[in-house]
């Protein structure tokens, strides 16, 4: 199996999440992605996808190489059924981010940090 065909699902998800511009190709035995993404944590959900296809993070065979829209925020979380901002804070950043500077970011459109709604887009800081 050829890396495109290996790592074809990255390249589409890649669209699909809004990134643009894309080129793949392969040199030396490494397949690399260029192109722009709306911002980090779209890049971080193509490497996600990369980690579903080889648990080894796609070591010496994967690079993804973009540029972003938006370098002001990790990026934009649409919020699931059950999500609470300490939950996303943990999912998102692993313990580097709080649940107080996510709703600090997002003071325009919620009141309370316990009244986050499913659908509402959230502006994740970066971290």
């Amino acid at each position: 199996m050829s890396l495109s065909d290996k790592y074809g699902e990255v390249y589409t998800l890649a669209g699909v999440l809004g990134c643009y511009d894309l080129n793949a190709f392969e040199e030396d035995e490494v397949l690399t992605f260029t192109g722009t993404c709306p911002d980090r944590y779209t890049l971080d959900q193509l490497w996600d996808k990369v980690r579903e296809i080889d648990s080894s993070d796609g070591e010496n065979e994967m690079s993804l190489n973009f540029g972003f829209d938006n370098d002001d925020i990790y990026g934009e979380y649409e919020v699931k059924r059950g999500d609470t901002l300490s939950g996303i804070a943990k999912k998102l950043s692993q313990g580097k981010l709080s649940y107080q500077k996510i709703f600090q970011a997002n003071q325009d459109i919620l009141d309370d940090p316990d009244e986050i709604k499913p659908g509402q887009k959230l502006k994740i800081p970066n971290f």
